[in-house]
């Protein structure tokens, strides 16, 4: 994503890979959240496995979060709270509105379990 400044003094450039690391500090602040699900270990080796897509256009971004979720919570309101969190967080953060952040819950495990790279 690039935009001018005010000033007309340049370009602010903030790249994909940082916006989805900020979304992905974020979900891990909501409690329920247990990590990122990075994908299966051959992914993981190849580069891949990131755990956060992003798109982003203009001043709008779309996110897509695979997340391990803590057993017996519900996920139904985790996930809702990841999405205010992750909204709110990347918009002040970075100026962009995420117009489409879904979460998918990949994995599901006890909480003392704090690994934060899915199973594969």
């Amino acid at each position: 994503m690039t935009r001018r400044t005010a000033l007309g003094l340049g370009a602010i450039q903030i790249q994909n890979d940082v916006i989805g690391s900020i979304a992905a500090m974020a979900a891990q602040e909501v409690p329920g959240v247990v990590g990122v699900w990075r994908g299966p270990w051959w992914k993981r080796l190849l580069g891949g496995g990131t755990g956060v897509s992003v798109e982003s256009r203009d001043q709008e971004v779309r996110l897509v979060l695979r997340l391990i979720v803590e057993y017996g919570v519900s996920l139904s309101e985790v996930a809702a709270e990841v999405q205010e969190r992750v909204r709110e967080v990347v918009e002040k953060m970075t100026q962009l509105i995420p117009v489409d952040l879904q979460v998918n819950i990949q994995e599901v495990r006890p909480k003392h379990k704090q690994n934060s790279v899915g199973k594969g």
